[in-house]
Formats: structure tokens, C-alpha cells, sequence
């Protein structure tokens, strides 16, 4: 057999083969001399203690220990764990997964755990002598003499009835009873006489204080004399006699509204609950989302016929009283059977004429579908006829009857009733029509005007109404629920889905919208019902949503320009203003979406305006279309161009949408050829757009300027000789044109007191007066911008300022052959004054494109050698550079220093925290081992002390179960030999 060698047994503390380790001992160079011990001791000379770790040893070693302290807590660091009860379970929804964990609650509750819980809806009572404590009464309460503890022993008893010389003994003590009484006395007497002390202070004390106000009172009394103190009562009768004459004050009139929105705070409930959370903006959604499925919902019941779970709370009996009247002067008007047919159906829906959308414009459509021409006189006849029916039954109240009045019925919602009781003050009739109203003062001081016969009744009136309730409802519990069921036919659906097209949107539009408000209901309750806070999976609908919005935004400024705002039934103007809140909101709760959209469609816009440039180069013109082409954007465009600034800010350095922005209009006033009317009224515009983005940052854009400068400029009294003058080509080109040699004529002829404004609409673009306008704008515009700016910040604001004072001089507003007229004399006057605070006179210096040379270029070189101070002289790398070459080279060297440092800190740190790991993992590798040996030792011990007894054949055996075995074993009788194996 070979030889084994003996391997030397590795420490537990030694590192495993493989790791690098650094060579152990002390460095000798850095050991300090003054740290060694001295060789020989001598006499009176100083020993040096020993010198502790150096600075740098010092702080590695505090870097190690925090280093450490933080690898220990990162280790033992907590996990949250979320235990909530399906809280990531797809399957169930979240009326699943409340149930599921107050089944869980319910369950880990005990009974003894809730024992002493009071507050609690347990079913244990608290009970005093066999009842319940809310069950007592007063006389539970008293405690007689018997239940009362004695700690005197019968002393009371003895004191009043007897017994003065009678020993007792009280807590113990063998007393006299007639000590006792006079101690008692004493102290009773004490005690009213410092009661009567204090009541005596008191009452001086009030004395004082009277003497005092009457001697101030006295005083006083001349200056008294000269205030003067206001009658309440006669400034409220004033003020109720002017409001009923109509000569209040401005300021009174200001504070009407307020003063009746206070009224109506007089009358609500003073119970509020405790403040709430401010919620958030998800559950502001999903209580909006909820309410509107809630209408909806009653809204499809109604329509079905299904009225059980309904309290027809927003159906009042007026309204169903009204009907009959309606349905009354309908069967009266009726010619054929037919007709009378169709008025006693039951569902009462009248001639369901509606206004729609259609390619004429607004029309009138009945239930067939046919368009029906409406007769304005007959229906104002018809609504007279009904209010003189409603007049007629109520009776007539004289002057100081007392009344019950219905408060501000006009304004009650959902046709609520708030009776209060007042005082008729003044009948008032209408001799023509016969309608009767009253003016009324309640009880509390309010007043009211004009209040309808219909809503003042007697107070007897009222008692009666009550005890008839019953039946005046069967009557018309029917016409209640016609008229709920006909409201929920033509009432607008509260959820809708959302139309991916514009098209889509239209045809929604056109199925439910009758008038322009109704369509911005619509937009609203689509938003409402689909947010994205809702629901984030909506985010690629509502996106595609919003460019739908926008694309039917820019329509509804064409048809502006175009039809104008289409008066109250379209209201186009009140449409893009819904359509802009939608936006804002919609970019509020998916900001990313938004700016994508807004991105999409501004590259849109700009490829559209570069084909418009080309197109206008061509200068083509259909011979069938007698409308000019031009290159300049439309009016839905602009105002879209308008709208970024109430949506995203316009005062940050760079923005995903303002800046592109920004410079499309920039590019739009700088290379759009000018060539009629609209394209110098939409130009003018696009400047002050540029303006109003460009004053809160404080950026001047040179185009915006320019061409207020050049617009000015073409209402010189001779723009022809002047066309070289002009700035921007477009402008310059223009100023050959006819119809704009004449617009300094058009303003010598304007005649109005005040300036106009411009226009988006069509009809009026094209008139005379829009030229006097333009000019106005412009000078308004201008004197915006030096008011903006301010004091002059750069030769670049200067120099635009200056080619816009040239164009204002250049004006000559007092010319003979074209003068202006006073009111844009005055318009100019203030322009060229805003403008001199930015320009301060003097002759203005060209623009030159180097500056020239300096005085240390102008001087000659000295070729004498320059000595430096000696004493000052230092090494520098940054020596014969300029001061900026110098500052960057000393930034990147320190950058250098700097990522050189981290970096040996990191290798540091690492070093420390793997040597760290390999302590711990050694450590436990040998807790491990340890363990591991301890039982491979037993193990060994075991099978040698097997093997022993094998081998002297269970010789070190003992028991009863081994000595059959042993007498075999030595009789040979088994067939094993002795020492043998078994």
C-alpha cells in the first residue's frame, strides 16, 4: 500500500483556496520610531507613550464601522408582506373581497374579548338590582339613611336626640359627644362667615364698577353727543323702496345676488358632520361614474314602465296640473279623431317637436320625422291661455293678509317646495294678460317680488291641502307617472360609450343634442363615465377621444367664422368653452396622452400650412369658387392654437407642446404671404397669440414685432413710396395691393367714439369698419409689449422697440390730406409714449456684426520682458490660458480628482464587504463543520465498539438476550469458529 500523506488541517479562520488574501504582519516602514520602546531606560529623560493609529487609520476604521452597522441592517431588514384578503385575485370584485374579510373579522373575534367592550354591539347589559341602567328611574337614585355607611358609629343619632355627656368612640378613640358638637358648631360658623365675607366683596366690588361707568359716562358725554347712530329700520325700507323702483346703486346691485345665495344659507340644516379627507381625484371619479349609472339606470326604468322602487321626487303636482291644462286646450284645438286620439294617449307626449341638427341649420322635427315650421304667436297665445287657466283658479289676496309663500320658486331644484309665512305688502296686475302677482315680506324680513298667485295661498289653504292629500294624489298619481315616463323618453342618456371617430360623435350628437348645450352635455357625461382615473385601461380610448374633441373644435371655429355663433339654440361660443374644460380635465388625469396627441396634431397643422405655401406659389383660383385661396390657417385652427395656453403652461423653458408651438406661430407670421382682409386680421392675431405666451417668461419673438411694425406701416399716408421700408416680404408685397392702399382712407373716414375689435366671424371681417380695427389692434399690441418689457434689457429689445417707434412716428396722425380722427390720435399718443420708455432718445448705434477693435488690440506691443514677483510665482497648469479655458480645465481636473476618489472608495468598500462575507459565510461554514465532525466522531466510536464485539464474539455483551448465544458460541455448537464473524 502507498504511504497517504499527511494533509495539514486547514484553520476554521483561514479563507478557502482561491480567494486572494493579503500577506499578514506590519508593515515596518510605517511603524513610527517614536512609538518603539526605548532600548535602554534613562534618567530624567521623557518616555513617549505609545503613539495610537494614524489619521487615515482612524478614519478607515470609522468608514468600516458604518459601513458594517449598515450591511447589519440591510440584513435585517424587514419585508412587507401583503396579506389583504384578494386583494390580487382578478376573479373576485370588491363586494367579494369585503365580505370575504368581514367574514374573517367576525370569525377572530371572542366573545371574551368583547366582554368589558361598552361601546360595542354586543348583547350584554350592564344592570343595577335587576335592571338595565337606561331603565332607571329618579327614585332608583336615592340613597336612604340605611344603605348610607356610618363611620361615626351612631354619633348623629346621639347628637340630636340626647346624650351630651355619652362616651362614643369614633376610628377607634374614646371622644366626648360635647366636644364634638362644639368642634361641628365652630366649623359651621366658620363657614357661613366666609360666605358672607365674599358676598360682601362681591357687592363692593359692584358698587365700584357702577361708580366708575357713571363717572366715565359724565366724562364723556360731550364727545358722546357728537356721534351720530344710523336707523337700521329706516336704511331697510329705504333700501326694500329703491329695489322695487329699480334705483339701486351700483354697489347694491353688485351685492343682490349675494345677499339672496345668504338667504338661503338662513334656512339649511346647522348639523354638519365632523371635516372628511379632501378625497381623492379617483374617488371624486368614481362617485360622479356612480351617480350618473344611477340615472341612468331609473332613467331606462322609467322608459320600461317600471316605477315600484320610484319616488317620482323630480315630478310635482304643478307640473302634472299644467299637463291636463295642456292636454285640455289640445283636445279643444283638435279637428279630426285622429288627432283627439293621439291626445288621450297615455303616454302624453304631446306633438314631439324637437329641434335638430340638420344640413339647413336648426329645424323643428315632430314624431314622424317631418320638419314642422313652428308659429311663435300661437305658442305664445297657447302659454297665455295656461297661465291665465292657473290664474283664474286661485284667488285674489288683498293688501296685509297673511299668507303662506312659496320662497324663490323659480330657483328651487328638482321642484322643491319651501313655504314660509309672510304678509302681502302690494297686488300687482297685469291689465292685458290678467295675471296677478304679489309682493310679499316674510316674517324673518325678507322680501320678494313678484311672486306668482300660484304660489301664495292661505294658511287655512294649507290644512285643508294636507287632510285632502290622499285624494288629490290618486287624481293625479296617473298624469305623475305620464309625465315621468315622457321626461325619461326625451331626457339625454347619462352613460354613453366612447366614439373613437368624429363621426361617431356627430351621429350621437344628432340623436340626442337638440341644442348646442345639450351636445356640451354629452362631451361631459362621455368623459365622466370613461376617465382614465376610473380605469387606466381606458387610456387608449379616451386618448383617441381627445383627438376627437379637438378635431370637433377646430370645426366649430370654422363654422364660426363662417354662421357666426349660431345665437342661444347652437351657442358655439358656450361649446368650445365646454370643449375646453373638457380637454384641461382630460390632460389632467393622462398628461402623457395629451402631449401625444397635441404633438400628432400640431405636425399635422405644419404639413397642412407647407402645402398651403406651396399651393399659394402656384396662385390658383377655381373658376366655379369666387372665394380667394389663401395660405394662412383657418379660425378653428387659431383658436386650437389658442386653447394650448389655458391647457399646459407657457412660462416653461421648454415644453413638449408650447415651444413647437410657438415657433409655428413664429413661422406662420413670418412666411404666410399676405394677400386680403382675413389674412392681416388673422396675422394681427397670431402676434398678440405670440405676445401673450412669450410676457410671462419675458421672451421677445422678432417676428411677432416685425410685423406689428410693417401692419402700422401700410396706414402711412403714402404707403407706396414706403414699400422698402418694410421688414417682411409678405407685407412689403402687399403694400402694391389696392385694397391695402386705401386703408388710410377707411380710418380718416371712421366716425365712431370708440375703437372697434377685431372679429372671427366672416360678415364682419368684410366690412369697412374692420379696417380702422386692425390698426387699433395694432397699436394696442404694440403699447402691450412696451408695457411687457419694460426698460430696456439688450441692444436685440432695443432694436425691435425702435423699428416699431419708426412705424408709429411714420403714421403722421395730423396729416391735411388723411388725418385720423380723435379717437386714434389719442390711440397713437399713448402708443409713442409706452414705446419712448423703452427707446430712451439719442442716436440710435447700427447693428454691426463685429465689434471693434479694443484699446489693448489698438496698443503697440512691448517687447521689453515682463519680470514676474518672485514671491508670488507658483506652479500652475492653467498658466498663459484664458480665464474661461482656465475655470473648464480646473472643473475637469477636479472631476477627475473626484471620480478617482469614488472610485477607490467603491474598491474599498467592496474589499471591506467581501472580506466581511467571507467571515460570515467561514463562520457559519464552520459552526457547520464542527457539528458535522462531533457527529462523524460519535459515529466512529459506535462502529469501533461494533466491531470489537464481533470480533471477541460478543464477549462485551451483557444481558440475557447474548448469553444463549456466548454458550454456543463456546460449545462450537453454531458452526462459528471463536473469533470468527457471525
Amino acid at each position: 500500500m502507498v504511504k497517504r500523506k499527511q494533509r495539514s488541517k486547514r484553520s476554521v479562520s483561514s479563507l478557502p483556496k482561491g480567494l486572494p488574501t493579503r500577506g499578514g504582519g506590519e508593515n515596518p516602514f510605517e511603524a513610527v520610531h517614536r512609538a518603539k520602546r526605548p532600548k535602554h531606560d534613562v534618567v530624567n529623560r521623557p518616555t513617549m507613550k505609545s503613539a495610537g493609529p494614524s489619521a487615515l487609520a482612524r478614519s478607515i476604521q470609522q468608514r468600516q464601522e458604518a459601513i458594517q452597522a449598515a450591511r447589519k441592517a440591510s440584513q435585517s431588514a424587514n419585508v412587507f408582506q401583503d396579506k389583504r384578503i384578494g386583494e390580487y385575485n382578478p376573479e373576485h370584485s370588491q363586494d367579494d373581497k369585503q365580505i370575504a374579510r368581514l367574514v374573517r373579522e367576525r370569525s377572530q373575534r371572542s366573545k371574551r374579548s368583547q366582554k368589558f367592550n361598552l361601546d360595542g354591539d354586543n348583547e350584554e347589559l350592564l344592570t343595577h338590582k335587576g335592571k338595565t341602567l337606561d331603565k332607571l328611574t329618579a327614585a332608583d337614585h336615592i340613597i336612604l339613611s340605611d344603605d348610607e355607611d356610618d363611620d361615626f358609629g351612631g354619633l348623629e343619632t346621639d347628637l340630636h336626640f340626647g346624650g351630651g355627656t355619652q362616651k362614643a368612640s369614633i376610628y377607634g378613640h374614646s371622644v366626648d359627644m360635647a366636644d364634638v358638637y362644639a368642634q361641628r358648631k365652630n366649623d359651621l360658623d366658620d363657614i357661613i362667615m366666609r360666605r358672607k365675607i365674599l358676598k360682601a366683596e362681591r357687592l363692593e366690588n359692584k358698587h365700584m364698577q357702577e361708580e366708575k361707568i357713571e363717572t366715565m359716562d359724565e366724562q364723556y358725554q360731550e364727545l358722546a353727543n357728537l356721534l351720530q347712530f344710523r336707523d337700521k329700520e329706516k336704511e331697510i325700507r329705504e333700501y326694500t323702496a329703491s329695489r322695487r323702483n329699480g334705483t339701486l346703486t351700483k354697489e347694491d346691485e353688485e351685492f343682490e345676488e349675494w345677499n339672496k345665495e345668504l338667504k338661503t344659507f338662513q334656512f339649511a340644516s346647522t348639523k354638519v358632520k365632523a371635516a372628511d379627507r379632501t378625497k381623492t381625484p379617483e374617488e371624486v371619479a368614481k362617485e360622479e361614474a356612480d351617480r350618473l349609472q344611477e340615472l341612468e339606470t331609473r332613467r331606462l326604468a322609467r322608459m320600461n314602465g317600471d316605477f315600484d322602487s320610484d319616488s317620482l321626487a323630480d315630478i310635482s303636482d304643478e307640473e302634472g296640473y299644467s299637463s291636463k291644462v295642456t292636454m285640455s286646450k289640445k283636445r279643444r284645438k283638435a279637428d279630426s279623431a285622429e288627432a283627439l286620439d293621439y291626445a288621450d294617449s297615455d303616454d302624453d307626449e304631446g306633438d314631439q317637436r324637437k329641434p335638430r341638427f340638420t344640413p339647413d341649420g336648426l329645424v323643428m322635427v315632430n314624431r314622424r320625422g317631418e320638419v314642422v315650421v313652428e308659429n311663435a304667436e300661437e305658442e305664445d297665445g297657447d302659454d297665455e291661455e295656461v297661465d291665465g287657466i292657473a290664474n283664474a283658479s286661485m284667488p285674489e289676496h288683498a293688501v296685509e293678509t297673511r299668507i303662506l309663500a312659496n320662497y324663490h320658486a323659480h330657483a328651487q331644484f328638482d321642484g322643491h317646495e319651501s313655504w314660509f309665512e309672510g304678509v302681502v305688502t302690494n297686488v300687482n296686475k297685469d291689465v292685458e294678460s290678467g295675471k296677478v302677482s304679489y309682493d310679499i315680506t316674510y316674517d324673518d324680513g325678507d322680501f320678494e317680488e313678484c311672486v306668482l298667485a300660484r304660489h301664495v295661498r292661505l294658511p287655512s289653504e294649507a290644512v285643508v291641502a294636507n287632510v285632502n292629500q290622499p285624494c288629490e294624489t290618486d287624481k293625479t298619481a296617473k298624469a305623475k307617472l305620464s309625465k315621468a315616463k315622457s321626461r325619461a323618453r326625451a331626457t339625454i342618456p347619462y352613460v354613453f360609450e366612447v366614439p373613437t371617430t368624429l363621426d361617431a360623435l356627430h351621429e350621437l350628437i344628432a340623436a340626442h343634442a337638440s341644442t348646442g348645450e345639450d351636445a356640451s352635455t354629452i362631451i361631459d357625461r362621455i368623459y365622466k363615465v370613461n376617465s382614465v382615473r376610473l380605469d387606466r385601461r381606458n387610456t387608449e380610448r379616451m386618448q383617441n377621444f381627445y383627438d376627437v374633441l379637438l378635431r370637433r373644435f377646430v370645426a366649430i371655429g370654422d363654422a364660426i367664422f363662417e354662421s357666426g355663433g349660431g345665437g342661444p339654440q347652437l351657442g358655439r361660443y358656450k361649446q368650445l368653452n365646454a370643449l375646453l374644460k373638457a380637454l384641461y380635465a382630460m390632460a389632467q388625469d393622462a398628461p402623457d396622452s395629451a402631449t401625444a396627441v397635441w404633438s400628432r396634431r400640431l405636425g399635422v397643422l405644419q404639413s397642412a400650412h407647407a402645402k398651403r405655401l406651396r399651393d399659394a406659389e402656384l396662385d390658383t383660383q377655381d373658376e366655379d369658387n369666387d372665394e380667394e385661396i389663401t395660405a394662412w390657417p383657418s379660425t378653428g385652427v387659431f383658436l386650437a392654437l389658442r386653447s394650448i395656453g389655458h391647457i399646459f403652461p407657457v412660462t416653461d423653458r421648454r415644453h413638449h407642446v408650447v415651444t413647437p408651438t410657438l415657433l409655428f406661430l413664429a413661422q406662420i407670421i413670418g412666411h404666410t404671404p399676405v394677400t386680403s382682409l382675413y389674412d392681416l386680421v388673422l396675422g394681427v392675431m397670431c402676434s398678440g397669440l405670440l405676445l401673450e405666451y412669450s410676457k410671462g417668461a419675458q421672451r421677445i419673438v422678432p417676428e411677432c414685432l416685425v410685423f406689428l411694425a410693417d401692419v402700422i406701416r401700410l396706414y402711412t399716408p403714402d404707403v407706396t413710396t414706403s414699400a422698402g421700408a418694410f421688414a417682411l416680404p409678405s407685407l412689403g408685397a402687399a403694400s402694391t395691393m389696392h385694397i391695402f392702399t386705401s386703408l388710410r382712407l377707411a380710418v380718416s373716414k371712421f366716425e365712431a367714439s370708440d375703437c372697434l375689435r377685431l372679429s372671427l366671424e366672416k360678415s364682419r371681417i368684410n366690412g369697412e369698419e374692420i379696417k380702422s380695427a386692425i390698426l387699433a389692434s395694432a397699436l394696442q399690441l404694440t403699447e402691450m409689449a412696451a408695457n411687457f418689457f419694460g426698460v430696456p434689457q439688450s441692444s436685440v429689445t432695443q432694436e425691435s422697440f425702435v423699428v416699431l417707434a419708426e412705424s408709429v412716428l411714420s403714421l403722421e396722425p395730423k396729416s391735411r390730406q388723411y388725418p385720423f380722427p380723435k379717437v386714434m390720435q389719442q390711440k397713437v399718443s399713448d402708443c409713442v409714449s409706452a414705446i419712448s420708455k423703452v427707446c430712451p432718445g439719442g442716436l440710435r448705434a447700427p447693428l454691426r456684426l463685429r465689434s471693434g477693435p479694443t484699446i489693448r488690440e489698438k496698443a503697440i506691443k512691448s517687447l521689453a520682458p515682463r519680470m514676474e514677483d518672485p514671491s508670488k510665482y507658483s506652479l500652475s497648469k492653467d498658466k498663459g490660458k484664458g480665464a474661461t479655458q482656465a475655470a473648464l480645465d480646473r472643473t475637469r481636473r477636479e472631476y477627475k480628482r473626484e471620480h478617482k476618489a469614488v472610485a477607490r472608495e467603491l474598491r474599498t468598500d467592496a474589499a471591506f464587504f467581501e472580506a466581511e462575507r467571507r467571515k460570515d459565510k467561514e463562520k457559519k461554514d464552520s459552526s457547520a463543520r464542527a457539528k458535522r465532525h462531533k457527529a462523524f466522531s460519535w459515529m466512529e466510536g459506535e462502529q469501533a465498539t461494533m466491531n470489537q464485539q464481533v470480533r471477541q464474539g460478543g464477549g462485551l455483551l451483557s444481558g440475557g438476550g447474548i448469553g444463549a448465544a456466548r454458550a454456543k458460541a463456546k460449545s462450537a455448537k453454531v458452526g462459528m469458529k471463536k473469533g470468527g464473524k457471525l
